[in-house]
């Protein structure tokens, strides 16, 4: 036998040593061993130049793999022992006595061995799960295989060679399986036996990728459709002869070993992005740690990241070139929040929602189905019909599943739902107590009709369920969508209607109007009948309060006289004021305070001493600081315009004193009445209002009981929001403990500790709901609780809520009180005076000053009150 036949009985025996590493493998190196020696033969035989040119390319493939494959492995060899047989035709060929039937084999290996270097490169792109579970692979090496044998016993035979025992080994034995083979056919067995059905199950693909430890990404599932393997084979297969074309006259003019540097890749390797760490990759790059990145999105707010508490990635895995919800990686989140945060992103069509009554804030369990119409908001839309799944809540902690799905996917699906009857797409615990889960719902022919969700909550009997159905062809929904369980806390109707106590009220009920009208009605009073003016208030009311700024200590009195000299026109007597000065008293005191000369003033600018010529008037606007009691500066109330809180019981009286240059006073009472601030008063859409009054400040502590504003709101108290959810939970935990009335947790604390409320929900646990809230007002915690008078207890009807079983009623069962009124003190009204007769001065009127007429031919003057006294003239007495 040949030197070459000798070579090709050491590579049969390299098969057991097909798993070595690369750099060890003896097929590998028996076929560059073959490859060097035969490196002439192209050169002096033309036509069998292209099995050299593909004999490199194969063993340039082979050298950049990841890994050793028996299949690979199995085909060099045949071709190495092929091959090895070339320098026999050679010597024929140089002797003369090569025969016509000779070439043609030759020429039917060389397309042979490009089939085989097609399949080996197009494998090698493969991923190593698709190369295990797709069974085109095991056909075409198979096929492969098969076509070399053919040519390898006809080239025996026109060479006249005796085949031997080691050919008959080779061509008589099966494609080699390895470890991840057996594995896959184990794995296939297990799950029903068809390759057909696991291809295109992802999550049974996934979970042999876990078992074999193995990276997964969505192009597994692409690489595992029909007819891919064949299209990559067919692509390298046209891309080898163009290379064979293009460089077979360089390979036989240089030799085939100067040709090896060009032909180191049958094509480029495609470059990718990675969807969790942002940088670009190739397929031969990747690998199980080729990729660092954090579980959590990273957060703006925090400048951190959930996961972990350092800048640096925290997990790693392959490169990924598609989003998917294996496992959670930052960069996924931003995507579901663009999709979530919208709503012009998707239409729902169907969707379930189950949360735990155990406690606040208690897992949520969710799914939903709908199209996707844009990836984010004001986006273009998309032009083919997707669907979105979502099982769970989208958050990096939790188990999720957040996917679309086209038309091309759907069928993809359908297949391998119609073979394996695995119709589970995701569910987010195992357990039956608390899950969601979506699963594909099938017809009898086993085609894909719709999509099932599903939600419980721990604490709901049953769960939510829903069928939403599908049209395959088009990926729209085809009907309407239908219930077919009803999970969650659901309440009866009561048999009769509920009756709630009278509301509780302990204390004055005041008003929020003046006690009166402020008196306008006092006279100018004067220390001497000589200083002839009056005074009168010219603003209404004749006192403003704090117009300009509140005070703690003060409360600021603002009013506006006008001032006119009495006297006659002629009597050439003016009145000079040189100073001016207020006191002030409440109604029911007997004496005025003056206001010290620090708190009064002038404000329009008025300088004197002034002078007030007969029969004019001036006008004087002043300010007085009327002090607060000790215990009113205590409260710190900084009440401004227009109310004074120091006259909020009685009426205030400020008397405006003005003094003449002669030292004579005059002056005026100006009256101020106090306006409390009104009063809250019930709303057109309120469900109650509870209130009690505060006499001290004049002022009603109410809140109101409203209507909620949304689906999920059941009411508002005091603006507090209660809900749906809430209310289940109060009724979960009734039901569990049996007390009835449990406090909503919601109450709050009202002018800085002045007067508190809370609220209870009183629980029907015969029909299962919340039929009333009870409401509690008292004083805060600014009120020693010896000290405390006032307190309001009242009940309202608790709107109806969540779902009711339909024409089922209930005899109602009323809740076991254990709230009440607080203990309090006795309250004593204090009377205060509203008005009395301290300035209600009467003057003297004086006489009027008497007019002198003028005398005529020669006359004396008489006096105008002598002729109307005497009752006639003066020429009547004469």
């Amino acid at each position: 036998m040949s030197t070459g036949a000798t070579r090709s009985h050491t590579s049969l025996n390299a098969a057991s040593n097909a798993m070595e590493p690369v750099v060890n493998n003896p097929a590998l190196s028996t076929a560059i061993e073959v490859f060097s020696s035969l490196s002439d033969v192209g050169k002096a035989i033309p036509f069998v130049a292209p099995a050299f040119i593909l004999l490199k390319i194969i063993i340039d493939i082979e050298r950049r793999a990841q890994d050793v494959d028996a299949k690979c492995n199995d085909i060099l060899e045949r071709i190495t022992f092929l091959l090895s047989h070339l320098p026999i035709v050679r010597k024929m060929h140089d002797e003369g006595t090569l025969m016509q039937a000779t070439k043609q084999v030759v020429e039917r290996m060389n397309e042979a061995v490009k089939g085989a270097a097609a399949l080996i490169a197009a494998y090698r792109k493969q991923s190593p799960i698709a190369r295990r579970l797709s069974i085109s692979n095991r056909e075409k090496f198979s096929t492969c295989a098969d076509a070399l044998n053919v040519c390898c016993s006809d080239l025996l035979l026109s060479l006249q060679i005796r085949q031997s025992q080691q050919l008959d080994a080779l061509t008589n034995r099966g494609v080699p399986l390895d470890d991840d083979d057996q594995a896959a056919m184990t794995f296939v067995e297990t799950h029903g036996g068809d390759f057909e059905a696991v291809q295109y199950d992802r999550e049974l693909v996934k979970e042999f990728a876990e078992e074999r430890h193995l990276p997964m990404d969505d192009s597994v599932m692409g690489e595992l459709e029909d007819g891919v393997v064949a299209e990559a084979v067919g692509q390298v297969s046209a891309r080898l002869e163009t290379i064979v074309k293009d460089n077979l006259s360089a390979a036989i003019a240089g030799g085939l070993k100067d040709l090896a540097a060009q032909l180191t890749t049958v094509q480029q390797e495609q470059s990718f992005v990675c969807v969790q760490c942002e940088l670009s990759f190739t397929r031969l790059s990747n690998h199980p740690k080729a990729c660092s990145y954090h579980k959590a999105p990273y957060d703006s707010w925090s400048k951190s990241y959930g996961c972990c508490d350092t800048a640096h990635p925290c997990q790693c895995s392959s490169h990924r070139e598609k989003h998917h919800c294996d496992y959670p990686y930052g960069t996924f989140f931003p995507r579901v929040w663009a999709i979530n945060n919208y709503v012009d992103t998707t239409d729902d069509w169907a969707s379930v929602t189950d949360t735990s009554l155990e406690e606040e804030g208690g897992t949520t369990e969710k799914a939903s189905v709908g199209q996707l119409l844009r990836w984010k908001s004001r986006g273009e839309r998309l032009k083919s019909p997707t669907i979105l799944i979502s099982v769970g809540t989208v958050r990096w902690a939790e188990r999720y599943y957040f996917n679309t799905f086209t038309l091309e996917d759907l069928q993809n699906i359908s297949k391998s739902v119609r073979h394996s009857k695995r119709t589970l797409i995701f569910r987010t615990s195992p357990s039956e107590d608390a899950y969601a889960s979506a699963e594909w719902i099938l017809a009898v022919s086993g085609k894909i009709t719709g999509v099932r969700i599903t939600a419980k909550a721990n604490t709901s009997s049953t769960p939510f369920v829903r069928v939403c159905p599908i049209d395959l062809a088009t990926g729209q929904k085809s009907g309407d969508v239908l219930a077919v369980s009803e999970g969650g806390l659901r309440s009866y109707a009561p048999a009769s209607p509920y009756v709630l106590p009278e509301t509780l009220r302990v204390g004055p009920e005041l008003k929020d109007t003046p006690l009166r009208a402020a008196r306008k009605d006092f006279k100018t009073r004067t220390s001497s009948p000589g200083l002839r003016v009056i005074m009168r208030s010219v603003d209404e009311p004749p006192l403003a309060a704090n117009p300009q700024m509140g005070s703690a200590r003060f409360d600021y009195m603002v009013g506006t006289v006008s001032v006119f000299n009495n006297n006659a026109p002629g009597s050439n007597v003016p009145i000079t004021i040189a100073a001016a000065k207020a006191a002030f008293r409440y109604v029911g005191e007997k004496q005025y305070t003056d206001v010290e000369s620090e708190g009064f003033k002038i404000v329009d600018g008025a300088q004197f001493p002034l002078t007030i010529d007969p029969r004019q008037s001036v006008t004087f606007k002043f300010e007085a600081a009327i002090p607060r009691t000790e215990e009113d500066v205590k409260k710190d109330v900084r009440w401004w315009n227009p109310r004074a809180f120091c006259a909020r019981h009685r009426p205030l009286r400020v008397r405006f004193v003005l003094e003449d240059i002669e030292g004579e006073e005059a002056s005026l009472v100006s009256e101020y009445v106090f306006k409390p601030f009104p009063f809250s008063e019930k709303k057109e859409n309120d469900l109650a209002t509870f209130w009690f009054d505060e006499p001290d400040m004049i002022s009603r502590n109410m809140i109101a009981v409203s209507p909620g504003d949304s689906s999920d709101v059941v009411a508002k108290i005091d603006g507090q929001e209660v809900k749906v959810n809430q209310l289940q939970q109060l009724v979960y935990k009734a039901l569990k403990t049996g007390k009835t009335e449990i406090d909503l947790e919601i109450g709050r604390e009202k002018g800085y500790g002045e007067w508190e409320w809370k609220a209870s929900a009183l629980v029907d646990i015969s029909c299962r709901r919340v039929y009333a809230f009870k409401v509690l007002l008292h004083e805060g915690k600014s009120v020693p609780e010896e000290k405390r008078r006032f307190a309001c207890l009242g009940y309202v009807l608790c709107p109806d809520y969540g779902d009711v079983i339909p024409g089922k009623t209930r005899p109602v069962s009323y809740a076991t009180e254990s709230i009440r009124l607080p203990p309090l003190q006795p309250y004593v009204p204090v009377e205060y005076p509203v008005d009395d007769k301290v300035d209600d001065w009467k003057p003297v009127v004086p006489p009027k000053p008497a007019r002198t007429l003028s005398s005529s031919n020669g006359v004396p003057p008489v006096a105008e009150c002598d002729v109307q006294r005497n009752g006639s003239t003066v020429a009547d007495t004469r």
